[in-house]
Formats: C-alpha cells, structure tokens, sequence
C-alpha cells in the first residue's frame, strides 16, 4: 500500500506529531506500506514569493526558489523526526520525506507559475509512485457554504474561487483521474484512518468520475 501525505505549512508546529504518529503505526522494516511525505512551502514559500513580488524575479527562477522552500520545510520535518529522507521515487517500506527539487528537475514536466505549488506537485508525486494521495491541512476539508463538505467534485472545486487547495490541483486531478482526501493534522488519529481507507472527517475529492 503507498500513500503521498502532503503536509501543509501551516502545520509547522504539528506536523512532527503527525509523522511521529504515521511511524507508529507505519514505520518497520517489515511495514506493508510505503508512505511518503511531501512537505508544503510554508513561510519559507512566502518569504520567496515577497522576494519575487518585491524584486520581479521570473516565473523559472521563482518556482524554482519555491520548490527548495519545500526542501527546507522537509529538513525542518528529518530535524524533528528523525525520519529517512528520500529524493527520488523508492519503495522503502514505512514513512519517509521527499527532498522534491532532485526528481522535478529531472521531471520538469509541471508549469511555472503560483498556481501550482505544492498540493500540485504532491498530486503529480501521487500519480508517478500509483499512492493513494491525502492532503493534510489545518483545516477539516473544503468548505462550501459554510459547510465542510464531506464529498465534492474536481471540477465543483474548480469553480469555487478561494479554498484550501492551489487553483491546479482540481484540473490536475480531473485530467488524471484521481482522487485526494483532505483531512485537518490537528487530528493525526484522521491522516491514519485517510492513509488506510477508512471513513474519515474531511473533504473526499473525486477527480476520478
């Protein structure tokens, strides 16, 4: 069983109990599943985007300096884990955290642009590896109406106008036929019930209709 967890910025604080809490339940030699972290921009994206916007730098240059932001959150998660890092696509049995720029260098297939940050990219690491793909937030799924819905279409999503998700990832997963769990990290106990296929507080995406 594989699963890419992409986990949200907005979780530093949280985010090493949600993986300490993923190898408890994953972790070993002997494990059955492959999970592999993908770690979010976070203030290190923004600080890269103020310096873009300020500063006019390319749309190349600028994604480019976005995804290593993504590498400096994952050192911040091996920091605080102790966690094996990966930088390519490996089926080491347990949890693990993708060091991104190594393989979207070698794979430069996504756009350059804002709109496609790491929910994105961590979509497009779920399809390469075949891994049920879960997002993990700090919120408890997509809100539509002051509503948390518990499932939605990609292509609902992709009318709304502002939700937890970047403006890619609903035509992403459409053209791809996949679908994405959403679920709020400040409940580790829901990002293991997602990653094994349990019911689940969140917000179901199916792309693949």
């Amino acid at each position: 069983m594989r699963a890419v967890v992409k986990i949200g910025g907005s979780l530093l604080k949280n985010s090493p109990s949600i993986i300490k809490s993923l190898r408890k339940h994953f972790g070993g030699p002997d494990s059955e599943y492959v999970i592999m972290i993908v770690p979010g921009g976070g203030m290190f994206a923004d600080s890269i985007r103020k310096i873009c916007e300020k500063y006019s730098v390319g749309d190349d240059a600028a994604h480019w300096m976005a995804v290593l932001s993504m590498e400096q959150y994952a050192y911040y998660l091996i920091d605080k884990t102790g966690v094996n890092s990966v930088e390519g696509f490996v089926d080491a049995p347990g949890v693990s955290v993708l060091l991104p720029y190594r393989i979207l260098r070698e794979n430069d297939v996504l756009p350059h642009s804002w709109n496609v940050t790491s929910d994105t990219i961590a979509a497009w690491v779920a399809r390469e590896t075949g891994s049920r793909f879960i997002k993990v937030t700090d919120v408890d799924g997509v809100i539509a109406d002051d509503i948390v819905q518990e499932w939605i279409t990609a292509e609902e999503l992709s009318k709304m106008e502002v939700t937890c998700v970047d403006s890619s990832l609903p035509g992403f997963l459409m053209e791809n036929k996949m679908d994405c769990v959403v679920v709020n990290g400040m409940y580790p106990e829901r990002v293991i019930d997602a990653v094994t296929g349990e019911n689940v507080i969140g917000t179901h995406i199916k792309g693949n209709i």
